[in-house]
């Protein structure tokens, strides 16, 4: 799920409850403004699905690596993957949600054969964690809408129920094609590897990203375009999220100037690092420190 806090702010339903034991839970979850979250590292039994349909929100895994994902992409979190929202924050959004049980501890899928459904969770996040929505996936995702606002559903309506159950099915199938979309093109995941690990060692300093690929021997569109379809941003993008979380941790633990913090990061003044900053996390550098703080106690 995206995180403790969601299920006091969205209705979620139990696959259990409509007989769909391949799904343990799912949901939606709507921010109206940013909002800060307790949430600590989480990882499941099976995989979690997050789509976002509007705004953006980016995640973190423990090697420091940044899963971002804006409105039209959905990201998938293999079994046991650790993850957090960046940052602390919840950005502007509307997002759908589905957390998967374990293959090995349902016996009779609903909606995937056992086999499939084996199949499913082994293939995900082989290749990317960040896929597009395609146009048949979304429009199921609006009929759960539809459907979780109906309280016809909550009442036992066998129609409704079918009907989600249907939906469902389109969204897995349509997450899973998207997988096997990507698992066939094998290019040079080792080039996005190289770089990533470039841009980790020294997140703090502004990278040239053409130097970068010239280094590590390809040009700067090749570079461009295959971070682009592996991690769906641009090498810079994925470079300048790097430092908003890192100014984000000094906004944080620190009581120092924001200005002071804007210039040592690179950002030249405090008005630019205010733009940049509200553009990815939907908040000011000030309004974030006291939502941390305010946090804390």
């Amino acid at each position: 799920m995206l995180g403790s806090q969601i299920l006091d702010l969205n209705t979620s339903i139990s696959g259990a409850d409509i007989g769909v034991p391949e799904i343990k839970t799912f949901g939606f979850a709507t921010f109206q403004k940013a909002m800060a979250t307790t949430d600590s590292w989480t990882s499941h039994g099976g995989p979690e699905l997050v789509f976002v349909i509007e705004g953006e929100a980016c995640w973190e895994l423990e090697d420091e690596a940044l899963v971002p994902v804006s409105g039209g992409q959905f990201a998938l979190f293999p079994a046991g993957k650790k993850h957090r929202i960046v940052n602390g924050l919840y950005p502007p959004s509307h997002s759908f949600w589905i957390v998967m049980a374990n293959a090995t501890n349902v016996a009779d899928p609903a909606l995937l054969t056992r086999d499939g459904f084996r199949d499913f969770q082994n293939y995900l996040g082989r290749r990317g964690l960040t896929h597009d929505i395609e146009a048949r996936c979304m429009d199921a995702i609006g009929e759960l809408h539809r459907l979780m606002s109906d309280p016809r559903i909550y009442t036992g309506s066998s129609l409704l129920i079918a009907e989600m159950r249907a939906a469902l099915h389109t969204v897995l199938i349509e997450a899973w094609k998207a997988q096997d979309k990507k698992l066939a093109d094998r290019d040079n995941s080792a080039l996005i590897d190289d770089f990533l690990e470039v841009l980790h060692s020294d997140p703090d300093t502004e990278l040239n990203i053409g130097e970068v690929a010239t280094r590590l021997g390809y040009s700067r569109s090749y570079l461009h375009n295959r971070f682009r379809k592996e991690v769906g941003m641009s090498p810079s993008d994925y470079a300048q999220r790097l430092r908003i979380k890192r100014c984000c941790t000094r906004l944080a633990t620190t009581s120092e100037p924001v200005t002071d913090i804007a210039v040592e990061f690179g950002f030249g003044s405090s008005q630019y690092f205010s733009r940049v900053f509200k553009k990815y996390l939907g908040t000011t550098p000030s309004e974030y420190r006291q939502q941390m703080a305010i946090r804390e106690h």
